[in-house]
């Protein structure tokens, strides 16, 4: 029932990400709703669902961008990866850590796209790229992480209701 829900849901973030709020700048960062979705995720402590809305969302990603295909998604699996490092226990309570969570997935996630377009020949200037791209795009992803987690838990209560004791 997550996935029949969850992909679709990341494909219309991937939409939104890549048309409408693409055009909602700061400077040349820009909130990545996919990467924040996969992340509030990760923090729910559910792992696997995590890594696979990640790759599906960076394969829908990288059909909208010059990022080689396979790039952001092997990139968001890794973050699922980081943010649900631990389980759910830690990380989805404390919203300092769950800042901390959409921080270290930014800088990661950036730092591997930028990585992948350097290696493949791409001209970038390096220092522009991060005070113009990636430091934007990490404040306005801090700004949209406590609302977006807070979505993400009321949709994984809906779907996975807590047990009652009987």
């Amino acid at each position: 029932m997550t996935y029949l829900i969850g992909i679709p849901a990341i494909a219309v973030l991937t939409i939104l990400q890549t048309s409408l709020v693409g055009h909602l700048r700061l400077i040349e960062g820009r909130p990545d709703l996919v990467m924040l979705a996969v992340v509030a995720w990760a923090l729910t402590g559910r792992t696997h669902e995590a890594m696979v809305f990640g790759f599906a969302g960076g394969l829908f990603l990288d059909a909208f961008s010059a990022v080689p295909l396979g790039v952001s998604a092997a990139a968001l699996v890794i973050v699922a990866v980081i943010a649900s490092y631990s389980e759910g226990q830690f990380w989805g309570i404390n919203p300092i850590m769950q800042l901390a969570a959409v921080l270290l997935g930014t800088v990661v996630y950036n730092l591997i796209i930028i990585s992948a377009l350097l290696v493949i020949g791409q001209p970038l200037d390096l220092q522009l790229a991060l005070g113009r791209i990636v430091l934007p795009s990490l404040f306005v992803n801090l700004i949209l992480t406590l609302p977006s987690v807070q979505l993400t838990e009321g949709l994984h209560n809906l779907l996975h209701p807590p047990r009652v004791a009987a």
